[in-house]
């Protein structure tokens, strides 16, 4: 059978992927982008790459993620070596230079078929003089190597000596058009031992012209396992180790349920990204620069940072990135730290509002641990994590300047720092991003109406709302182009049936912030009125027109009075008006179809419709006075529903019940069935809800 009918099933998610394909953390653009970066740096004297995490953080997915860009032309050679088919050096040297030089004769032996060959004898010269590879510790490491070297050249041919041998592999593998890349995977399952043996022979070849080593590793577990005779494991692993990438946790929500199955995110080049200059020299001189003590230092910072910020630099401010990513060089520890205290980093608290003695105890205890960086810890929270000063000092940020955080893409704010540390966008950054789009297009009213259109409809509302955020940036020309498209849109949102208890939002008060916000722009009141007619021509909808017409007007509960009075009762005259004039030419789009004819009764006395009127414009009626009744029984968490139909208000538009009846008759006939339906006819046999 094909694969087509049966698919096959996916690896458990403790396997590693093989392809993009089955990437359902959305690691994929960051794999290839970290190994285009590979591509682009020298390894004409070799080069060791190191992909860092603790069991079980994806490492070897990332790197067969990696492996698809180096298959892109100029491809390159890749090549696995599996540390565990050997045992001791003698073992190890010789099985990895045969093993080198085979898989390059397989792969291709007319182009590396001189340096296989060069590579086999050399692992027979090598093999009795491995114990002498130099280790931290080991007193007189460098005469040891030297007396071996010089024993071997005594009793061997010159031809086959090692650095003759040495010197024709350095020659070929020079001559190569592209680097070669070998995989040593899983090194920190090995013993203590066995991971000394690996860096030892890492250490011997590493110069090697056009090899790139990518290692494999915890870092915890290979430094504990390096360290020896007081030298610690670290700096060791630092003199070998020239570029690493720590992969990121996947949170718990991502790999119970797998939300994000693909990632559709490219990124931005990061000459895009904007440099915060009110910022950017405090927390240069304060977080960052006391972290360099030397050259190797801005080395490792510039290679180590460089993957991170073409990866982010154009999502997240480009000032809080580099803050941390100087940290994640130089204090990972303090990074790690850092990860388990994004709550205590971000949740602002108002004036009034009592302080979190638990954040204030895991505050206290991050600068107890760290006393050493405590300067830097406290510029970080000043400058970068501004909440954090509540547990400090006495000094506090309220809700209010979340949005300016969210806007400026600050990892202040929960979103951007969770994208930092996952790499993944959470489902409110990705709606946050579809909202700054949708901003850049409020001049146009046409674009944005195609942009918004072409989201996915459940998603709509969350966008709009998201568009409060950019107050502070809205200008008069935004005005009539959004307010009109977004009343326009108003019918396009899907009613969301599953609200929370305490969910008291609704599509048209979501639109009805944004409009409000646009407006309060606007200072001198006939200049407002001027553009509120303009609005009014472009809505296409009664029941926006009369949302939009009450929201700016003096209606009880619902006016905020940006117009005049006289003006207000101008505009829902000529409203009234044109209804009794012109019945809604879409009336199917009527999300409030029973509110606009219970105005005109209320201006005219007299029962705006009957049973032979359009069934379609009947049927938009019916469902305009539908609702959810929810309740919660005290010590339970289970929410009740009921459907209602606001009854007394469908009398009072109809006129009867007899007239309702023969509403719901007309309707069913030419519509058919609908829960509307079925529910009136529940009502008209005598049902009542029970009040809860």
């Amino acid at each position: 059978m094909s694969n087509t009918e049966h698919p096959q099933e996916k690896p458990p998610i403790d396997a590693p992927i093989t392809s993009s394909d089955d990437d359902d953390l959305g690691r994929a653009p960051v794999a290839h982008d970290f190994a285009e970066s590979i591509r682009e740096l020298d390894a004409s004297q070799g080069l060791v790459v190191g992909i860092l995490g603790p069991w079980g953080h994806g490492k070897s997915s990332f790197i067969n993620l990696m492996r698809e860009q180096f298959e892109t032309e100029p491809a390159l050679t890749v090549i696995d070596f599996n540390p565990w088919m050997f045992s001791g050096s003698n073992q190890l040297v010789n099985f990895f230079f045969t093993e080198i030089g085979a898989e390059l004769n397989v792969r291709n032996k007319s182009r590396f078929g001189k340096a296989a060959d060069w590579l086999a004898q050399y692992a027979g010269i090598l093999k009795p003089i491995s114990q002498f590879i130099p280790f931290p510790g080991a007193a007189a490491a460098g005469e040891a190597t030297a007396a071996a070297l010089t024993g071997l050249a005594d009793t061997t041919n010159t031809d086959r000596s090692a650095k003759k041998v040495r010197e024709e592999i350095t020659k070929e593998l020079t001559a190569l058009a592209q680097p070669i890349v070998v995989v040593i995977d899983d090194i920190d399952r090995l013993t203590t031992l066995e991971i000394r043996e690996i860096f030892k022979l890492v250490r011997l070849t590493a110069s090697f012209p056009n090899i790139i080593y990518v290692l494999a590793f915890d870092r915890e577990r290979v430094e504990q396992a390096l360290t020896e005779d007081g030298i610690p494991g670290r700096a060791y692993l630092e003199k070998i180790v020239q570029l690493s990438f720590d992969v990121p946790q996947a949170p718990e929500k991502l790999l119970r349920s797998q939300i994000f199955e693909e990632l559709n995110r490219i990124l931005a080049p990061v000459t895009n990204a904007t440099l915060d200059d009110s910022r950017w020299s405090d927390v240069y001189w304060e977080v960052i620069d006391p972290l360099f003590s030397n050259m190797r230092d801005v080395t490792r910072y510039a290679v180590s940072a460089r993957s991170t910020i073409k990866s982010l630099g154009n999502e997240v401010d480009l000032v809080d990135l580099l803050a941390m990513e100087a940290l994640r060089v130089f204090r990972p520890e303090l990074v790690q730290q850092l990860s388990k205290l994004r709550s205590e980093l971000t949740s602002t608290r108002d004036i009034m509002g009592r302080k979190d003695e638990r954040a204030q105890k895991a505050i206290s205890a991050l600068l107890a641990k760290f006393p050493d960086d405590d300067d830097v810890i406290r510029a970080l929270f000043d400058r970068v994590f501004p909440v954090a000063l509540q547990y400090i000092e006495n000094n506090h940020y309220g809700s209010d300047w979340l949005s300016t955080w969210r806007t400026a893409h600050r990892m202040a704010h929960i979103d951007f720092l969770n994208l930092y540390f996952d790499r993944v966008a959470p489902d409110e950054l990705v709606a946050f991003r579809n909202s700054e789009q949708a901003f850049e297009l409020l001049r146009d009213g046409a674009k944005l109406k195609e942009y918004l259109t072409g989201l996915n409809p459940e998603d709509l509302e969350t966008v709009i709302e998201g568009l409060t955020s950019y107050e502070a940036k809205f200008t008069t020309d935004m005005v009539v182009p959004a307010s009109t498209t977004l009343l326009n849109l108003i019918d396009a949102i899907p009613e969301r049936k599953q609200r929370g208890f305490f969910d008291i939002g609704r599509r048209d008060i979501t639109v009805g912030r944004v409009i409000l916000r646009l407006l309060r722009r606007v200072e001198d009141e006939a200049e407002r009125e001027a553009l509120v007619s303009q609005i009014l021509d472009g809505i296409e909808t009664y029941s926006s027109q009369l949302d939009f017409i009450h929201s700016m007007g003096y209606r009880e509960g619902a006016g905020l009075k940006l117009v005049s009075e006289a003006f207000a009762t101008q505009i829902q005259a000529e409203f009234v008006a044109r209804l009794q004039g012109t019945p809604p030419s879409e009336p199917s789009r009527e999300w409030d179809a029973w509110r606009i004819y219970d105005t005109v009764q209320t201006e005219t006395g007299e029962v705006p419709l009957k049973p032979s009127d359009d069934p379609v414009l009947l049927r938009a009626v019916l469902h305009s006075l539908k609702s959810t009744a929810r309740s919660q029984s005290m010590g339970s968490r289970q929410v009740r529903s009921e459907d209602r139909l606001a009854w007394e208000l469908l009398v009072q538009v109809f006129g009867s019940e007899a007239a309702i009846e023969e509403v719901v008759g007309s309707v069913r006939k030419a519509l058919g069935d609908d829960e509307a339906l079925q529910l009136a006819d529940k009502y008209l046999s005598g049902w009542r809800p029970e009040r809860f």
